[in-house]
């Protein structure tokens, strides 16, 4: 091949490229491709302490993110309550953000795993029975604080319609009936897209267990956390919620027909077992898989461009 097919390879439109990446990643959009995985111990740890803390207490999540950052928050609290109403734990619900629209958000997710679970014939979570919203704390830092200090101060006077219709304070609930400080709940949960996370371990890892779910960009910053256990687990970016529907499928430690183990994770003791909630490789599943075919097209276009770059040069040389 001559210096100008080189050349004309090297100059190809980028809109062409992306063009190309719209089309592979759209079809990758329908693929929900099983890929094995390497679980990182942060995730093992989270996937183990949700399957084994105490169904009989209410766990608290407070969710810090919104639309803009659906690809991976949206995918970490849709696998959480996947777990939580498959072993049928009552939880409550805030966003402590100046972000407004959170709250709506976490909520509408709520109504779409409900919908899942109707459509499978499962048990659908009732708002004052099972769960309940606290709705939006503009301060994460002080609402994080006060809830150290006196979780019924701050949250006192709020109240929830229950399915029969009638209004009740929310410590009268099957929710929080029992629960007097942060130290009541089995543990709390932060999905979060910003530094929320930070406020709530200065202000509560003494008081609760503290887990969480971040975006790639966040996560890092959690390692130092989880490695001084102030966070018990977490799962960060894509890679780490894809590692919870992979253990949400498998288990941990745990043979499958024929004695396979997929995940094997030495940090855990014993065997913890797949969670079988009908939908255990969902979103993160699907997004994983297409963030394969990305990179593929990446690395294709990288390798491409410089055997390119170097059979130019080459043919050049040999017609000089």
């Amino acid at each position: 091949m001559n210096a100008a097919f080189w050349d004309k390879l090297q100059k190809v439109d980028r809109r062409v490229l992306y063009v190309v990446l719209v089309v592979l990643t759209s079809i990758g959009l329908f693929l929900k491709a099983e890929i094995p995985v390497a679980v990182d111990d942060s995730s093992a740890d989270f996937y183990a302490k949700l399957m084994k803390i105490d169904p009989n207490k209410p766990v608290v999540v407070q969710t810090d993110w919104t639309i803009s950052t659906r690809g991976e928050n949206m995918a970490h609290l849709e696998c959480l309550l996947r777990i939580l109403m498959t072993r049928k734990i009552k939880f409550v619900y805030y966003s402590a953000t100046s972000d407004a629209p959170a709250f709506q958000v976490a909520t509408d997710v709520i109504r779409h795993i409900n919908e899942e679970r109707k459509a499978m014939n499962l048990k659908v979570y009732e708002r004052g029975t099972d769960y309940i919203g606290l709705g939006l704390f503009p301060n994460a830092e002080g609402a994080n604080e006060s809830m150290r200090n006196d979780i019924k101060k701050a949250w006192g006077g709020r109240r929830v319609r229950m399915p029969d219709g009638n209004e009740t304070d929310i410590f009268q609930t099957p929710v929080l009936k029992g629960v007097n400080s942060m130290g009541d709940f089995g543990l709390m949960v932060v999905v979060t897209a910003s530094d929320t996370i930070d406020f709530a371990v200065q202000r509560l890892n003494d008081k609760v267990e503290l887990t969480g779910m971040a975006t790639g960009v966040i996560a890092p910053g959690m390692l130092p956390y989880y490695q001084a256990r102030q966070l018990k687990g977490f799962a960060g970016g894509l890679k780490g919620c894809y590692d919870m529907e992979y253990m949400m499928k498998h288990g941990i430690n745990h043979p499958e027909e024929g004695g396979k183990i997929y995940v094997n994770a030495g940090k855990i003791v014993g065997e913890v077992p797949p969670l079988g909630s009908g939908k255990d490789l969902a979103r993160a599943t699907q997004y994983y898989a297409d963030l394969h075919i990305a990179l593929s097209l990446l690395i294709f276009a990288v390798v491409v461009g410089n055997v390119a770059m170097f059979a130019q040069k080459k043919a050049k040389k040999g017609a000089e």
